[in-house]
């Protein structure tokens, strides 16, 4: 999305600075209900209403996942949805990763597909759990370093100064430790140790931050898609596991391991990375068709013409 005045920005940093704190200290004591009114009427409504630009990309993005016109009744009530389920994010966030091993495990309802991740880890080989945004990674992301090993998560900053530094300080908490990545290729030499060391290492392959992705087609339409994940596991003979945390209706999440993409081998490396980000774009797709309001996405996940020919 374009950048924003200053006037803008200002009151971002003061809108952010006051909630985001505020919600830190009150998730892990008032009750989860209260915090979700609160982020939902206080924090994000408000947000949606005084920037309808972020509003309008939303419903532009369900129009195409939903096969129906942006104005349609099920895309707006599906895109206030998809606002609310990722305020409730943050509250699951800031409260979960404040809480014992114990509680945090008792707030998975399912595992699904564990074999996958327990064979991936007894072979010896670095570990790439590759997922999206959507559901709740960043507490996914919790449980697996408090109760089975330490996590290194890939992240691009956010362009909101607070928010960054409280989830890094939620995540620390939970034994994750992040490694900030930008347009230069150096950046990535920490993640590609970490799975050479045969680590474990997290990262989102929904998002291309710095306009280097590879077009798949998405819903019908080609979309850029980050090959950053492949290549370093291509790079590395790392495992690669497709791995969702989704919220189930009680609010208790549903954990899901897909089966292992391997970009190990000979070959073509461009090949096998190309190989590896179609079947991970074609899993992407299935779940965010069975989940929509889950996936946050706050700009046109198609580009801006995309956008403007589904209105």
């Amino acid at each position: 999305m374009a950048g924003s005045p200053r006037a803008v920005q200002a009151f971002y940093r003061l809108y952010f600075g006051f909630w985001i704190p505020a919600l830190v200290w009150a998730a892990d004591w008032w009750p989860l209900w209260l915090m979700y009114w609160m982020a939902r009427w206080l924090v994000i409504a408000p947000f949606a209403l005084l920037r309808p630009k972020y509003m309008r990309a939303v419903r532009g993005n369900f129009a195409r996942i939903l096969g129906l016109p942006p104005s349609h009744r099920q895309v707006r009530r599906t895109a206030w949805r998809m606002m609310f389920e990722h305020a409730y994010h943050w509250i699951d966030f800031f409260r979960w990763s404040q809480r014992s091993e114990e509680a945090v495990a008792g707030s998975v309802a399912r595992v699904e597909g564990w074999e996958y991740f327990e064979n991936a880890r007894r072979s010896g080989r670095g570990t790439l759990l590759l997922t999206a945004h959507m559901g709740n990674p960043e507490v996914g992301a919790v449980a697996m370093g408090k109760s089975y090993e330490p996590v290194h998560v890939l992240y691009w900053r956010d362009r909101f100064a607070t928010a960054e530094e409280f989830r890094t300080r939620m995540r620390l908490k939970g034994n994750v430790f992040g490694i900030p990545v930008d347009a230069s290729p150096l950046s990535v030499v920490p993640a590609l140790r970490v799975l050479r060391e045969g680590g474990l290492l997290a990262a989102h392959g929904d998002r291309d931050f710095n306009d280097q992705g590879w077009p798949v087609s998405f819903f019908g339409a080609p979309a850029k898609f980050p090959p950053g994940p492949f290549l370093l596991a291509a790079h590395s003979e790392a495992v690669v596991i497709p791995m969702f945390f989704l919220v189930e209706p009680d609010r208790r999440f549903h954990v899901i391991f897909e089966e292992p993409i391997d970009c190990a081998g000979p070959g073509v490396v461009d090949e096998r990375v190309r190989a590896g980000l179609n079947r991970w774009v074609a899993i992407l797709e299935r779940y965010v068709r069975a989940y929509p309001e889950q996936w946050f996405c706050f700009y046109p996940f198609w580009g801006e013409e995309a956008a403007a020919a589904s209105a």
